[in-house]
């Protein structure tokens, strides 16, 4: 959990109840995980977008932006903490192999955007 000091120093010296206290230092690291969060999903959309730009000034239309599967910046926050399969994508999101093929197609061509 990362703080404020000043905020912590607050909540530590304020006459209040220890439940209270626990209460709101629960609460500042639910805030910093909610900004943490959304900085992480800021940066898949980012990437998404480079790699929808890049596919369009080259011409290749595989990827369109119709065509990306909703599912495509869940399935890159899990290739962060394991191995993408088709049926490891098939389990999580309850999706055919179909699906789940195309959607590790796209995964594997963002990151390969990323790496460059």
């Amino acid at each position: 959990m990362v703080f404020n000091k000043q905020e912590l120093r607050k909540i530590i010296q304020a006459p209040i109840s220890v439940d209270m206290k626990i209460d709101l230092i629960e609460q500042l690291h639910h805030q910093d995980v909610q900004k943490t969060v959304s900085e992480t999903q800021q940066s898949i959309l980012g990437t998404i977008e480079k790699v929808l730009n890049s596919e369009r000034v080259k011409g290749n239309t595989m990827l369109d932006f119709k065509r990306v599967d909703q599912f495509l910046p869940d399935a890159l926050a899990l290739a962060k903490k394991q191995k993408l399969t088709i049926s490891s994508l098939q389990r999580t999101f309850k999706i055919g192999y179909n699906r789940a093929n195309q959607l590790l197609a796209q995964c594997k061509r963002v990151m390969n955007e990323e790496d460059d």
